[in-house]
Formats: C-alpha cells, sequence, structure tokens
C-alpha cells in the first residue's frame, strides 16, 4: 500500500510540475535590429516552383532596411525591384518571428510528398523549409512578409 501511495503521490507532483511548465508563454526568440555600421541580410523568404503556375520570388531584407525582390517566373513582376521598408515593419516581422518562438521550429517541414511548392523563410541564421506540415504560425509569417513587402512592389 505505501508504494501504491508513494507512487500516485510522484504522478501528482509530476504533474503540476509539467503543467506549470507548459503555461509558460515566454518567448525563447529575441530577435531585434541591431545598430551596425554592417549592412546584413536579416530576413527573407524565397517561394520556389510547382508542376503548376506556383509564383517563384525571392525578398531579401536588410539591416539598413533597404529590400530586395527578384520575381522569376508566374508573379506580376519579373525582375529585380530594390524598396525600402520602415523600422516599424521590420520589427513587427522581428516580433511576430519571437512571438511564434521563431528560433525553436524545426529547420524543415516536409513530407514526400511531389508537386508542393518549397518556401524559405530566413531569420538571422535561422533557416526554416515549409514544404508540407508546417505550424500554421510560420504560416502567418509568411504571410506577414509577403503582405508588407508586396505594399512595395508594383
Amino acid at each position: 500500500m505505501r508504494i501504491f501511495s508513494s507512487f500516485y503521490l510522484l504522478i501528482f507532483l509530476f504533474s503540476c510540475y509539467t503543467t506549470d511548465i507548459s503555461t509558460q508563454k515566454k518567448s525563447l526568440c529575441d530577435y531585434k535590429t541591431e545598430d551596425s555600421r554592417e549592412v546584413k541580410k536579416i530576413i527573407s523568404i524565397n517561394r520556389g516552383a510547382c508542376f503548376g503556375t506556383c509564383p517563384i520570388y525571392f525578398i531579401s531584407i536588410f539591416s539598413d532596411q533597404s529590400a530586395i525582390y527578384h520575381g522569376k517566373k508566374f508573379v506580376e513582376k519579373i525582375g529585380e525591384i530594390e524598396f525600402k521598408l520602415s523600422e516599424e515593419e521590420i520589427n513587427s516581422i522581428l516580433q511576430k518571428a519571437n512571438k511564434i518562438n521563431y528560433c525553436q521550429l524545426e529547420d524543415e517541414y516536409f513530407e514526400h510528398i511531389s508537386d508542393l511548392p518549397r518556401t524559405y523563410v530566413q531569420i538571422f541564421d535561422k533557416k526554416v523549409l515549409d514544404y508540407y506540415g508546417a505550424p500554421k504560425e510560420l504560416k502567418e509569417l509568411e504571410e506577414l512578409i509577403d503582405n508588407i513587402c508586396f505594399r512595395y512592389i508594383k
């Protein structure tokens, strides 16, 4: 009987411990722009091909707020367009990345399925492949990057 009581006590204590940890919402990521004279790529999105008419383009955003879009195929604008983002726009992307713990995401979400486009998102040194099965929060980050940048791509 004493063994069963000890066992139930351990289970109870362990369940309280794990419940407390799982309710924490603090971000483990701390992405932010840094004051530096060196211009570095801080955010990028690269959308790849499929067997159909999936848009193929990439966008790079740099620490000096400049950005470059390069449309390749199945997009309104083919070629390169340079534009500038506001600090608030860049910060909104980085805040979203922090909120979803981008730095803790898997490096790739992939299944052996043919004919899906590959999307790569990179924030600082962390690059994530979204092919199939990515969390909706990553999709929302991709959409945010697109929505902000496509305001300037006309």
